[in-house]
């Protein structure tokens, strides 16, 4: 059968720029400044091939949104002196900004690019190739002590490489290895859907599982706990009750193994022989605990709650979490406090509800849907959706460039899935 793909763009994209996309893609991680410098490109050319903009009911959505994000940032820059105690930079309102109104263009102009099976499976491809520095970076950093900054092009190109001390995981070429983390469970699905339809082929199965296998131990290395729940919660869903009887003895021999790694529970020696094998800056995640998630959260929750309707300022978390507690933590690890405190709940709750459409319905056209033939590159593409929505309940990683194009990406691809399903029951309804 022929494939269905969305019918709201006027003119095909030329597959001179489908290529443009897909190289841009190969270079996001890696060389951020040129990756996200030739992604820009396709989207002006997809918005400038589209429809009129308004008439998609999500932009009418972002649109307003971004209203609300403004007006925000006016009111934080010239009537916040009730939160002058915090000496907040409100400056900063104005710069985050370009975390979220950007991007709502970038949704629609990414949609031309992936409005087909096809397109989001070479999509899906371009990634694991570009993921394929990440894997040896963090190997050589973790493994062979390769550490960095590395640079080149005056900075435009930076492979951070950080040295592994203490407790600190793999970052390969990330800042941070929370990020990475996270980076690794959004590609992983994809390399799980190319090593089940590599089956035929005994060279590109051996090759796609010692890929999964690479991605698997990184994601260990980073030593980020959302990442480590991220891979079971994945491969849980991904292969379904199968995946669940692989999974569930993994989690209880881990669990034993760790806590007899912490605690004496075997004995002395098998606690020590333990300690001896595994490394410390992956059993230590597990004593060292710091501050707990709903300290951090409470803060945020008692501030949304005193100015629920303009917020305190993008970037405002850390100087109120220091002015109150005497501590410094970088945002309130969780996306949706983030953003109902730096812009209040009216703007949130308009982001956060065409997001949480876009999975629902993607996830219901994907797993629910009897009419079509599920692609399992499309399957693999709602897990990684919901891997990243689910991050962001304990962490904010959005706020790296590359793991915001990402999950743009991702939501235009939802967006194009739900649109061909529409297409399709329509045909079969003939009208």
């Amino acid at each position: 059968m022929q494939e269905i793909s969305s019918s709201k763009f006027e003119k095909k994209i030329p597959k001179l720029f489908n290529n443009i996309f897909l190289i841009g893609l190969f270079l996001l991680p890696s060389a951020f400044t040129f990756g996200t410098g030739i992604l820009l490109i396709c989207v002006f050319y997809g918005v400038y091939i589209g429809k009129e903009y308004f008439k998609d009911k999500l932009n009418i959505n972002f649109f307003i949104a971004s209203i609300f994000l403004i007006i925000s940032a006016f009111i934080h820059s010239n009537f916040n002196d009730y939160l002058s105690n915090y000496n907040l930079n409100h400056s900063l309102s104005w710069i985050g900004l370009a975390n979220w109104i950007p991007f709502f263009f970038c949704f629609w102009g990414f949609q031309p690019y992936l409005n087909c099976k096809t397109k989001r499976r070479r999509t899906a491809f371009a990634l694991l190739a570009g993921t394929l520095p990440v894997i040896i970076t963090g190997i050589g950093q973790s493994f062979f002590n390769w550490h960095g900054p590395m640079e080149t092009l005056n900075g435009l190109i930076v492979w951070y490489q950080r040295p592994i001390e203490g407790i600190t995981g793999m970052t390969g070429l990330f800042n941070n290895p929370n990020y990475t983390g996270l980076w690794l469970n959004l590609i992983l699905p994809f390399c799980l859907a190319e090593t089940i339809n590599s089956r035929s082929n005994k060279l590109d199965r051996i090759i796609t599982f010692i890929f999964s296998f690479s991605f698997t131990l990184c994601t260990i290395l980073t030593n980020s706990r959302s990442a480590w729940i991220c891979i079971l919660l994945g491969s849980v869903v991904f292969f379904g009750r199968k995946g669940l009887k692989l999974i569930f003895p993994l989690i209880i021999s881990i669990s034993l193994i760790i806590s007899s790694t912490i605690f004496p529970v075997f004995g002395n020696k098998i606690q020590f022989f333990s300690r001896s094998i595994i490394p410390k800056n992956i059993w230590m995640e597990f004593t060292d605990f710091q501050i707990s998630r709903l300290d951090i959260w409470n803060t945020a929750l008692k501030n949304i709650i005193n100015f629920p309707i303009f917020g305190t300022g993008g970037g405002s978390f850390p100087d109120i979490y220091m002015y109150e507690t005497g501590l410094w933590k970088g945002h309130a690890h969780n996306l949706p406090l983030e953003l109902f405190l730096s812009y209040g709940i009216p703007a949130g709750i308009i982001i956060l509800l065409p997001i949480m459409y876009l999975f629902i319905f993607s996830t219901k056209t994907i797993f629910f849907n009897r009419l079509i033939k599920m692609s399992i590159f499309d399957k693999a593409w709602v897990i990684s959706i919901m891997l990243f929505l689910f991050s962001q309940l304990v962490d904010v990683q959005y706020f790296d460039g590359r793991i915001s194009i990402l999950f743009w990406i991702l939501l235009a691809g939802a967006k194009n899935i739900i649109d061909e399903d529409k297409l399709y029951r329509n045909f079969i309804k003939g009208k």
